[in-house]
């Protein structure tokens, strides 16, 4: 599929990738393919703070693979939560989805 081999193009060249789009564009899909790409080789934690990448309630988001998801009950918390997730899942490569903005942004530099 063109499309995994874009996302892996991209993910190999180990730069910081910036996702924009309108809404409907498919800019939360291809966030869930490369963290599920990534998933396959490194530890990727998603912290999400609308369920929207990981999804909602106890079952993941299906698109995410093996990548670990960790819920952000209130956006006040979203610090708190980074942290937990660096300290107890050292992840390698990181997805974090900025609701604010407005923006789907995604940062997975190669090695942290």
């Amino acid at each position: 599929m063109v499309t995994i081999s874009i996302i892996e193009d991209l993910i190999d060249s180990g730069q910081s990738i910036l996702i924009l789009g309108k809404p409907g564009v498919g800019k939360t899909t291809m966030l869930r393919e490369a963290a599920r790409i990534l998933a396959e080789k490194k530890r990727v934690v998603i912290v999400d703070t609308s369920n929207e990448i990981g999804g909602d309630g106890d079952v993941p988001h299906p698109a995410v693979g093996r990548a670990r998801r960790m819920q952000v009950p209130k956006p006040s918390l979203q610090h708190e939560v980074m942290i937990e997730a660096v300290e107890n899942h050292n992840p390698r490569s990181d997805c974090d989805r900025r609701d604010r903005t407005r923006v789907g942004s995604f940062g997975c530099p190669h090695d942290r």
